[in-house]
């Protein structure tokens, strides 16, 4: 009689590894992997396929892309191996009983508990000690003995063209099992977020047969075969640094080698090609700083990465608002830079920045009382009168229609006119006051006392010792301008 759970199982033997890279290693440092553009296979079979082949013939051995070709993102430790697998919206974690934290070198008693995945949050995954893996499982037609082969890539560009490959053989031979292929190594020229432009070599499915003898081959019932587990408690070790498993656990290994120094950049040397998107500002953001996504949002203004990405706001100017609210002006500074530098930081607003044809560098209210500003108008749809009146640099703006009325604006010489009383008591000050509480409450520095005089002070040319004494001298549409940016920040924090 058979035993139930035991004699239905079958396996194919898992005959070694074939790797993208190889490990180097200097004297006093620690191991790195350095990847090749040839498959590095072990000597037993250099005889079969060569010394650095950068083709292989291969079939796969089931129809389910599951089996041959798993995807995860996975986490390893130096001593606990695999201790995180997930799928970017939930995942296994090895957790510390005593602690209830992820399982590290001390960790006596663990337990594997659900969990949840978020790579953008993830704190191993921003630290690299987390990955993308693909494990691929493959015959080797060419090579002797019975089983099958694995390789590992964590390249996204490799993952997606093997799915895609795969796809469509499967689309046009009605299968994809027992079909002869050739998995090769292949150059592209890609420009990754946050890297400059250059050439990596990336996995590729091909076939040697014509088209209409695959189709042919394709007919026949392929076998059927169970593949083995998969050997993911070892770490890749050409796709994981030791280092970044070491770094993994603080301790783990105090009397190993330090880690080869690496010059890196600092803040002021990042440029605009470093930060392609918002994803790279929020990993530089937490390479120099430790900041969060959420918190890099905050600063800006927003609540999520979703707003922010709909703000319209450039990951460029993203990145000058959090390096100037990170890094204040050096105190040794002339009174006069600093001066310029501190007004820099008070008005970059990130409502506020401008984009690409706008004619003034901010949202000028129109002083005839109308209440319209200058927000979108560009070189081509220019109108109304821009004046100079001060050495701020800071025009007045009067639009076409209040021109036509021929209403002369205050001069500076002139006393203050007082609110006519259409706009008395315009503004509830009771509850603009406690908005400017909640906004201030969040820690946006953009809301602070002093960058929201700052801000008054250019926008609507108005002055006073308090936010709300400064408010409460705005004529109408000034007041409605303000009073609706306040209501927009709310919403979206």
């Amino acid at each position: 009689m058979p035993i139930k759970g035991v004699s239905e199982v079958r396996r194919m033997p898992r005959l070694g590894k074939i790797r993208l890279g190889i490990k180097v290693e200097v004297p006093g440092k620690n191991p790195y992997p350095k990847a090749t553009d040839y498959f590095n296979v072990p000597d037993e079979i250099k005889e079969c396929v060569g010394n650095m082949p950068k083709k292989l013939n291969i079939m796969f051995p089931t129809e389910k892309a599951d089996e041959f070709a798993q995807q995860w993102l996975r986490c390893y430790s130096f001593t606990q191996g695999l201790i995180c697998k997930g799928d970017g919206s939930t995942a296994i974690r090895k957790i510390d009983v005593e602690t209830g934290d992820i399982a590290r070198h001390t960790t006596q008693e663990w337990v594997f508990k659900d969990w949840g995945c978020d790579p953008d949050t993830c704190e191993q995954y921003l630290e690299k000690q987390c990955r993308r893996v693909m494990n691929l499982l493959f015959l080797l037609p060419d090579v002797p003995g019975f089983g099958v082969w694995q390789l590992d890539t964590t390249s996204f560009y490799s993952i997606v063209n093997i799915n895609s490959c795969v796809d469509l053989i499967r689309r046009i031979c009605g299968r994809i099992s027992f079909i002869p292929l050739n998995l090769s190594l292949e150059p592209l020229e890609v420009t990754p977020p946050g890297i400059t432009k250059k050439t990596v070599h990336i996995l590729a499915i091909r076939s040697d047969v014509k088209l209409a003898d695959i189709q042919k081959l394709g007919r026949v019932p392929p076998e059927r075969i169970m593949l083995p587990f998969l050997e993911e408690e070892e770490a890749p070790a050409d796709l994981y640094p030791e280092q970044k498993l070491i770094e993994a656990e603080p301790g783990a290994a105090k009397e190993r080698a330090p880690a080869e120094p690496r010059e890196e950049k600092a803040p002021d040397d990042i440029t605009e090609d470093d930060v392609p998107d918002m994803n790279a500002v929020v990993r530089v953001c937490f390479h120099f700083w430790e900041m969060q996504p959420v918190e890099v949002c905050g600063q800006l203004g927003y609540k999520t990465m979703i707003d922010l990405n709909a703000s319209g706001i450039s990951p460029w100017e993203a990145w000058l608002t959090i390096k100037q609210l990170k890094q204040p002006p050096s105190p040794e500074a002339e009174p006069a830079v600093l001066e310029q530098a501190e007004q820099e930081v008070e008005e970059l607003w990130p409502e506020d920045l401008p984009s690409t044809g706008e004619v003034p560098e901010i949202v000028l209210v129109c002083v005839g009382g109308c209440g319209k500003t200058t927000e979108g108008m560009t070189i081509e749809n220019k109108s109304g009168e821009f004046k100079q009146v001060d050495e701020s640099g800071v025009p007045e703006w009067t639009c076409q229609e209040c021109l036509a009325k021929k209403q002369p604006a205050a001069t500076p010489d002139q006393p203050e006119p007082e609110p006519i009383e259409e706009t008395r008591g315009f503004i509830d000050m009771g509850l603009l006051e406690e908005q400017l509480k909640t906004l201030q409450a969040k820690g946006l520095k953009a809301w602070s006392e002093s960058n929201l005089l700052s801000y008054i002070k250019t926008t609507y040319r108005v002055e006073a010792k308090t936010v709300l004494e400064a408010v409460a001298k705005l004529d109408k549409g000034a007041a409605t301008h303000f009073v609706k940016r306040v209501e927009d920040t709310l919403q979206m924090v």
